[in-house]
Order: C-alpha cells, then sequence, then structure tokens
C-alpha cells in the first residue's frame, strides 16, 4: 500500500469539494484573500484524517466530507492570524496572507473562513441526528485553538516553561483539529460511543506527535523544503518542546549563549545555528523524537477498538509518518 498516495487520493477528492464551496463572491480581495492559504495545498492531514476515520467504520468518506471543510478552514483561519503574529513572511511556498493582501484584509480574510466553517455544517442540519454534536466539536476546537494560541504568545515572554504546560498548550492549539477530525468522522459514521472515543484518543496522540516533530522540522529544514520561515521560533522566543527541554539542561557556557539568543528578534544565521547546536548537545532534539515515537505508539495503540480493514491500516502508517515525514 502506498500511504502517500492513499493520502493524495483522498486530498485530490477533498480538494474539488472545498474547491466547490470557497467560491469568490464581493469584494474580490476579500475572497481572494481568504481564498489564498486554502487554494495553496497543504498536507490536508486533517480532512483525511477524517474521511478515513469514517471509512474505517464502514460508512462513505463523502458523508464526512462537509465537515471536514469546516475542520479545514478552522485550521487555516487560525494559520491567517498565526502568521500575523509571528510575523512570518511565507507559508506553502507562496507569501503569507498579510504580506500579499495587507494586514488588515488578511484579518477579516481569516474571519471569513472562521464564518465559512460553520456554514459548511449546515449540510447536516436537516438529515443527521449528530449534528448538533459536530457543531458543538467544531465550536469547542475553535475555543481550545484560541487559548492554545495565546498560551503559546504568553510563553515567549516567560524564560522557563515547564515540559506539561508545553504539551497542554500543543494539545489545544494542535491536537484539538487533530482529535475532533477523528472523532467526527466516526460520529458521522454512527459509530460507537467506544469508537468514537478510541478515534478521540487516536487524534489526539497523533497530533501531539506531529507537532513535536513539527517542531523538530523547522530547526532541520530549509525554508524551501519546508515552505516556511526557518529560524522565526528562535527568534520569537517560541517554547517548542525541543527549547523547554534545552532551556533547563544546557550547561555552562551553553547555557549561557541560549539564554543571551534565544529570543533575540535580530539573531543572525550563524547565532540561530548555534543555538541549534546547542538543542543538540543538550540532548534536547533526542528528547522530542522520544516523546513524538510514545505518542504515535499511543496513537497506534487506540485503534485497537477499531476492525481491520484499508483505512485502519492507512491510519496506522499516518501516525509512523507523523514523526518521519520530512515537510
Amino acid at each position: 500500500m502506498d500511504l502517500k498516495q492513499e493520502i493524495q487520493n483522498r486530498a485530490n477528492i477533498f480538494n474539488e469539494s472545498l474547491n466547490q464551496f470557497l467560491v469568490r463572491n464581493k469584494p474580490d480581495n476579500l475572497y481572494d484573500a481568504a481564498r489564498h492559504l486554502p487554494m495553496a495545498g497543504g498536507k490536508r492531514l486533517r480532512p483525511v484524517l477524517s474521511m478515513l476515520c469514517c471509512e474505517a467504520v464502514g460508512s462513505s468518506h463523502k458523508d464526512v466530507i462537509p465537515f471536514a471543510i469546516g475542520v479545514e478552514l478552522i485550521h487555516n483561519f487560525s494559520l491567517v492570524h498565526d502568521d500575523i503574529m509571528d510575523k512570518s513572511h511565507l507559508r506553502r511556498n507562496l507569501p503569507t496572507v498579510h504580506i500579499e493582501y495587507g494586514e488588515p484584509t488578511a484579518i477579516i480574510a481569516g474571519d471569513l473562513l472562521f464564518a465559512k466553517a460553520f456554514e459548511a455544517l449546515e449540510k447536516y442540519s436537516k438529515k443527521m441526528n449528530g449534528y448538533c454534536r459536530l457543531y458543538e466539536l467544531l465550536l469547542r476546537s475553535v475555543i481550545e485553538v484560541c487559548e492554545g494560541q495565546q498560551f503559546d504568545m504568553n510563553f515567549e515572554k516567560r524564560h522557563l516553561v515547564s515540559e506539561e504546560e508545553y504539551l497542554n498548550m500543543i494539545e489545544k492549539k494542535t491536537a484539538a483539529l487533530f482529535r475532533i477530525s477523528s472523532e467526527g468522522g466516526a460520529l458521522t459514521a454512527e459509530a460507537s460511543e467506544q469508537v468514537q472515543q478510541s478515534f478521540s484518543i487516536y487524534g489526539t496522540s497523533l497530533g501531539l506527535a506531529f507537532q513535536i516533530h513539527d517542531d523538530y522540522l523547522d530547526m532541520s529544514s530549509t525554508e524551501e523544503s519546508l515552505g516556511k520561515d526557518i529560524g522565526n521560533d528562535i527568534r520569537n522566543g517560541k517554547k517548542t518542546l525541543i527549547a523547554v527541554h534545552a532551556l533547563t539542561h544546557a550547561k555552562g557556557e551553553n547555557k549561557k549563549v541560549l539564554n543571551r539568543i534565544f529570543g533575540k528578534r535580530d539573531a543572525t544565521e550563524d547565532e540561530i545555528q548555534k543555538v541549534y547546536s546547542i538543542f543538540r548537545d543538550a540532548g534536547s532534539i533526542e528528547y522530542a523524537k522520544q516523546k513524538a515515537l510514545i505518542y504515535s505508539s499511543k496513537a497506534i495503540k487506540a485503534l485497537d477498538e477499531v476492525a481491520d480493514n484499508d483505512a485502519k491500516k492507512i491510519l496506522i502508517g499516518l501516525a509512523n509518518y507523523a514523526i518521519t515525514r520530512e515537510n
């Protein structure tokens, strides 16, 4: 089974539906800005996750696509605003929305994506008993994403953050959307409460593994291969798991250098590379890799409640892919 091809096949189906839903309207510049990021592609892991979870319990992935559109638009809404806050210039190898269309329009475009996400769920309103539950899932995830984003920004102003605080932050900011993608797929397929809970654990664990590995990619990839700015996490003082570990485990001169450079807005490329070297010396990179592996394994274990089928095999592959991908 070709995992990437299986993911891409479903992503292509989803992309067609998304393009039909997120149509252009007036004013042109607002809708162009709103479509800029969603139409730029991306891995589409969240909608594909919903489709696979729906398939895994015996339903058609077509049933979950409106919900998957809602989740993907919430994800993109958060990225538009996140890029403004982080002053990022590049996303998916394109200028970020605020760079291309200006900050005021980017803010409104993000708001529009937020509203369109809930509009997507209206397709369920007259024909699905679980409509209110789907709506609740999406609404709760937005609250968690907002809370997680604020924690993330608050942590930039603090020198030390505990691992527990970091994990709570990424569970809200990142894993929440993975969780509802999985749970929503099972709910749409009318799976049992027990199976829905298993998918909830799977999605949360997958999201945690994905984000921890993402933090590693930010320091191990090139800007071109990753499709976004490199080094900004260091300059902004982002408390990734790697940074959280290094700030408490670096010793001697390395600790002094790390404290001086980490969070320095005008840090040079040489200084960024020096911080990466300190991360390696402190064992922080290997520590993060092992943590990501633990969560990936937990995600796979959660699927024990699900009957064996092709969709389940892909979900297992996805948990492995989350911690081995290169972008």
